[in-house]
């Protein structure tokens, strides 16, 4: 018997397989839009001012919701200052544009922009509460190339977080359908956009302030670090417990 013959049927069968175990690739392109269009809110410090041009925008969505909200509860409380909150964020976290397989690459064009991150690239003039339009910095563009990947999940929430100067801001939005949605479909991402306008409620910002005005854009302010007590305010607390103690004694 020919030994071509036997092999070749043989590579295709090997092929198909492969085929068949390997997952979707399909490219999909996730749109960013957090530049007030329609209206939609805008990320600013706690104290109404700029984030700066080129901040890190993190996208994609958290691996474990118990740890989140546990993070989200200490910085709350100041039982856990700003870098160890960063530090548990970031290893709970898949992203979308890391420039890795299946989790695709940022594409903006701006301020502070590379293939591998997506960041708060461009301003724009907007109208807030009534006022005359001031310029502030905002982000949009897209993650390109995106593939679904298990790890990622089906109908899992993704959000957009960021963090400036000791300050952090989570939101996602679970209120919409179809494309507007930030939730993963259950075999690719082809079709979501991450819109800001999607965003109307505190119920969607996990961690910071949404401020909702009658007239013109709205915005998501972010959530301060609890600053530690200084060390003259530790003395003057632990002054006061001495004092405190002399006078039971003295009872």
């Amino acid at each position: 018997m020919n030994l071509r013959a036997i092999i070749n049927p043989m590579l295709a069968l090997v092929a198909l397989a492969m085929l068949w175990i390997a997952p979707s690739a399909n490219a999909a392109t996730v749109t960013l839009v957090g530049n007030g269009a329609g209206g939609g809110p805008i990320f600013v410090t706690s104290a109404l001012t700029n984030i700066n041009l080129g901040t890190r925008l993190r996208v994609g969505t958290f691996l474990d919701l118990t740890a989140l909200n546990n993070s989200i509860t200490a910085f709350r409380s100041g039982t856990t200052d700003y870098a160890n909150t960063l530090l548990a964020l970031n290893n709970n976290f898949a992203d979308l544009g890391t420039n890795v397989t299946n989790y695709g690459n940022g594409s903006q064009v701006g301020t502070g922009v590379s293939s591998s991150q997506v960041v708060f690239n461009t301003t724009a003039s907007l109208a807030i509460n009534g006022a005359t339009a001031a310029t502030y910095n905002v982000f949009n563009g897209s993650i390109q190339n995106v593939n679904y990947s298990s790890s990622i999940g089906a109908s899992k929430n993704l959000y957009i977080w960021t963090a400036f100067n000791s300050e952090i801001g989570i939101v996602r939005n679970v209120d919409g359908t179809g494309t507007t949605s930030w939730i993963t479909p259950t075999s690719d991402l082809s079709g979501v956009t991450m819109n800001l306008s999607g965003i109307n409620s505190q119920s969607e910002v996990l961690l910071g302030t949404y401020t909702d005005y009658l007239t013109g854009n709205d915005l998501i302010r972010l959530a301060p670090a609890i600053p530690e007590p200084s060390t003259g305010a530790l003395m003057m607390i632990g002054a006061a417990g001495l004092v405190a103690l002399r006078r039971l004694r003295k009872v």
